[in-house]
């Protein structure tokens, strides 16, 4: 990953995220880190389960979502994928959680080893992931979501 691209994200962060600019609180309280994981949890199971309105309802209209490709997803693109059912978990497993508050942005670092079926191929390798939530109109939504793959030994 490019030093280009890391400042050109943490810009686009600093556009979208306009609360970030508050100063940090390092980790935040527990009661905030449960209502980020209450809605991860929510976005996790229905992610599994396709449902839309849960998913419409937890990403961002703006959500900048960039898998372990590098491709960058809208919203409609992310959605489509899953009502399509050319997105699909084979089984779920993520954890290793880690936040960082800056006013009402959460930014939730995090280890995936779900095996995902993505246009018909299996990905069992484990991601890291990075997600930047915002409490918005009184609800944490989803607004950056980052994937990338963990080399595995040979």
């Amino acid at each position: 990953m490019s030093a280009g691209y890391i400042l050109r994200m943490i810009g686009l962060i600093t556009l979208v995220c306009p609360g970030m600019a508050k100063s940090q609180t390092d980790v935040p309280s527990q009661a905030i880190q449960q209502e980020v994981l209450k809605t991860e949890a929510a976005r996790d199971e229905a992610m599994q389960k396709a449902d839309m309105a849960v998913l419409n309802r937890i990403y961002a209209d703006n959500v900048v979502i960039v898998n372990t490709r590098g491709v960058r997803l809208t919203k409609a693109q992310r959605l489509a994928d899953f009502q399509s059912g050319d997105l699909k978990f084979l089984s779920f497993d993520q954890g290793d959680y880690s936040f960082h508050s800056y006013g009402d942005t959460v930014i939730l670092n995090g280890r995936a080893n779900s095996a995902v079926q993505f246009h018909g191929k299996i990905n069992r390798v484990p991601r890291k992931f990075t997600l930047t939530y915002i409490k918005l109109n009184g609800e944490w939504q989803l607004v950056a979501q980052n994937e990338t793959l963990i080399d595995q030994p040979q």
